[in-house]
């Protein structure tokens, strides 16, 4: 099918340049076009500066602030998707209480929420200190309670360590064999990202999935948490290696021009190697740089969703 004539009955994104206003609204689904939308979401992590926790001290926007309980509305008003990541620093109350708020938040929107990414301090998955890593397990733990309770299947956790260390897949592998135990009951996955520390190299991803041996300790694959100076080719060798364990998959955007040109690689083309390994699942959209883009996140989080379902 033509991309245009997809993207207007998909309600993802329209290729104009236009689209990218974040006064415009996606235009509804068509029924027999929801499998493509069913399988891209977003992140809050693309909203960061929408949130009192993380919004940057020298931010010049004038938008009102959010709380997790709006995401679900604003991701289907503005986005066009229902499929809804959060990031931990958003959580404005980690009672369960207010988990189960969020659940009903989404399922209001006619939406679903899939993932927590995890990243509050305190926890460090591969400390050589026994006492550590018992109370860290135990932080964790938590977490994917209040994942299961938001209605998400999986919680991203970091293996934590140093990347210049050597994996000693006894002590993560154990972690996350803990972890994975406790998902099992109840019924949340725990995933593990190239997302700095140990987890910097695919090669430790995978020793730790397979030390682990349990469907409920999985893979997330993140487009841009690699070397700066990687080619593409690079970077698919590098997705390569996780994507026969991915669960899910961050497809993160870094640069883009004032057009809405991703510029720092090949989002298109990492979904393409995605797709080709037989990866079946969803596509989170995030965008994160150190840096200030020339569009707003709105526009950021339209292009990245664009890409995907152009290569789905």
């Amino acid at each position: 099918m033509h991309r245009r004539e997809f993207l207007k009955r998909a309600g993802v994104v329209l290729a104009s340049s236009t689209v990218l206003s974040a006064k415009m609204r996606p235009v509804a689904a068509a029924p027999d076009k929801k499998s493509k939308v069913k399988r891209i979401g977003c992140t809050t992590v693309c909203f960061r500066a929408r949130f009192p926790k993380t919004r940057p001290k020298d931010y010049s926007g004038s938008e009102p602030y959010l709380n997790l309980l709006d995401v679900p509305d604003l991701f289907a008003e503005k986005l066009g998707v229902h499929n809804v990541e959060l990031w931990s620093r958003h959580f404005e109350d980690t009672s369960l209480k207010y988990c189960r708020k969020v659940k009903a938040a989404a399922k209001k929107a006619g939406s679903r929420i899939i993932n927590i990414q995890m990243d509050e301090p305190g926890y460090q998955l591969s400390s050589k200190d026994a006492a550590q890593r018992k109370s860290s397990i135990e932080v964790v733990k938590q977490w994917m309670d209040r994942a299961a309770a938001c209605g998400a299947t999986s919680l991203r956790a970091n293996t934590g360590g140093s990347a210049k260390e050597t994996l000693d897949v006894s002590i993560t592998g154990d972690s996350f064999r803990q972890l994975a135990e406790h998902g099992e009951k109840i019924g949340v996955k725990i995933l593990i990202e190239n997302h700095g520390g140990l987890s910097s190299r695919p090669e430790n991803i995978v020793a730790v999935i397979e030390a682990v041996d349990s469907p409920w300790c999985r893979a997330l694959p993140d487009f841009g948490n690699m070397p700066t100076n990687f080619t593409q080719q690079q970077r698919d060798g590098f997705l390569k290696k996780l994507l026969p364990h991915a669960h899910l998959i961050s497809a993160k955007g870094m640069y883009f021009n004032k057009q809405g040109k991703h510029l720092t690689y090949d989002i298109g083309a990492c979904v393409r190697t995605a797709e080709a390994s037989g990866f079946k699942g969803i596509y989170s959209a995030e965008q994160w740089s150190p840096k200030p883009n020339p569009i707003d996140a709105v526009a950021a989080a339209r292009a990245i969703i664009r890409q995907i379902a152009d290569n789905i």
